[in-house]
């Protein structure tokens, strides 16, 4: 866990282009609140100088009755000012951060395409030379940079990185387009036609066509491990403490007489990031192939496990994913086959989904995490998007794991923050997925039923 202030909660309200702290959303219908009540006392006020038994007395009421209505007055001049400045910055900033990617891809096109013809193939037979002339065998060599990377956790701990990393995906097929004008028309900056999504799906195809095991999909098999009674969670942290480790999906059935069953399924990280499609569907193939739109083996597995647990397409479930599962429960709610009633994600990379409109639920993401950064930029969704950098400067990096920003601990830092925000685009959100489940198990007969499941890769000799 983290072990420092922690930096503000920074909420994207849907639909809306107000971006402020949750302090600031909380503030502003305290003040709307408190400007009322100035103005009620001020009517009271009113009344009660109608009824005043004598001139000086009617005075002094009409006197209050006067500053209470200009104290009203200031109080909401005073909100308005503040949501204007907020507003004002946050389109600033928008506006600002489009032109400069639309720039930076163009001149990315113009400038630096030519250059890296003639320069990568000299790097990569540099980089290849290097890697031959270190001492020590292949093994070591990746060890020694993994140690580096977890001795210098700081290099990929930042919005900096971050920032970089998603510029790098998002244009990486505008870089291909080469042609600034057609870059800045289809890129993800432009039209939008061509991204994140594309490039992972080239990818995908190059190593399908190369007829190996890596990066290449299978089909996948589900078992259904366990089951059990179980509770409705309370609150963000609790449903992030939900998601499985090593089980991949937990389903949860809620049920009461009379009524619908509903679910609430949690899905699984990444369990390896070996590019050889093994055994185990949570792994960078399947994370490229749901980055690229295309039904991954994990997809498939907690497709499968949910229609084992009885979920039908028009079944009520709300969808829970870290990592990994953040973009499984991204891919299942943008297929349009299942009900969602909710979704929430922390530390995904699917922001470039496609959403239906009306799914609610939360987004949550570390400013200095660059996994949520590999999806491409964030789609327009209802749901409400919480950011904060899990190690602001003064923090301590941890060096025992890796990419620490993108650790379950630190995104649960963040999901306790989230249960104590006070603003009213966070609690709504929070009092609907509590209310999911909670609405069952508080009727007579109501009870929750708990299933795990465990999936594997089928290969071709299987």
């Amino acid at each position: 866990m983290p072990s420092h202030d922690p930096s503000p909660l920074v909420v994207h309200a849907p639909g809306a282009l107000f971006v402020a702290t949750d302090e600031l959303l909380a503030h502003l219908p305290v003040l709307t609140r408190l400007a009322d009540e100035v103005e009620a006392d001020g009517h009271r006020a009113a009344w009660l100088s109608l009824e005043a038994p004598s001139a000086m007395l009617r005075a002094e009421l009409d006197a209050c009755e006067r500053r209470s209505f200009e104290l009203a007055d200031r109080v909401r001049r005073m909100r308005t000012a503040i949501a204007a400045a907020e507003l004002a910055y946050s389109a600033a900033e928008r506006s600002a951060t489009a032109v400069h990617d639309v720039v930076s891809d163009w001149a990315a096109a113009l400038l630096l395409r030519p250059a890296a013809r003639l320069l990568l193939p000299w790097l990569a037979l540099g980089g290849l030379a290097m890697w031959h002339l270190a001492p020590g065998s292949d093994e070591q060599k990746r060890a020694a940079i993994g140690r580096w990377m977890l001795e210098n956790p700081q290099v990929i701990t930042s919005p900096e990185f971050t920032a970089l990393v998603g510029r790098v995906v998002s244009g990486a097929d505008d870089f291909v387009l080469g042609d600034p004008l057609l870059m800045a028309l289809l890129g993800e900056h432009g039209l939008g036609l061509m991204g994140a999504g594309t490039s992972a799906a080239v990818l995908s195809g190059v190593a399908a066509l190369a007829g190996t095991s890596v990066l290449t999909e299978t089909p996948v098999r589900v078992r259904h491990v366990a089951s059990g009674p179980g509770t409705p969670p309370s609150g963000a942290a609790e449903r992030l403490r939900r998601v499985p480790d090593q089980k991949q999906v937990r389903i949860e059935r809620y049920s009461a007489p009379g009524e619908p069953d509903r679910f609430i399924v949690y899905v699984a990280p990444t369990q390896t990031f070996s590019p050889v499609a093994d055994a185990e569907p949570w792994d960078l193939t399947s994370n490229i192939t749901g980055v690229a739109g295309l039904p991954s083996g994990s997809i498939r597995a907690t497709e499968q496990a949910m229609a084992h647990a009885g979920i039908r397409p028009d079944s009520q479930v709300v969808l829970v994913g870290y990592s990994q599962g953040g973009l499984v429960a991204d891919a299942i709610a943008g297929s349009g086959r299942w009900n969602v009633a909710g979704l929430e994600t922390y530390g995904d990379p699917g922001g470039g989904v496609d959403l239906p409109d009306g799914i609610r639920g939360l987004a949550v993401r570390h400013s200095d995490d660059f996994i949520p950064a590999t999806g491409g930029p964030q789609q327009p969704v209802d749901r409400v998007i919480v950011e904060r950098r899990a190690f602001p400067d003064a923090a301590v990096i941890p060096t025992d794991r890796p990419a620490p920003a993108h650790q379950k601990d630190a995104y649960l830092a963040t999901a306790r923050d989230i249960d104590g925000a006070r603003s009213s685009a966070i609690r709504d959100e929070l009092r609907a997925l509590d209310a999911f489940a909670r609405d069952y198990t508080e009727r007579a007969g109501g009870n929750v039923t708990t299933s795990e499941y465990r999936a594997e890769r089928i290969s071709g000799s299987s």
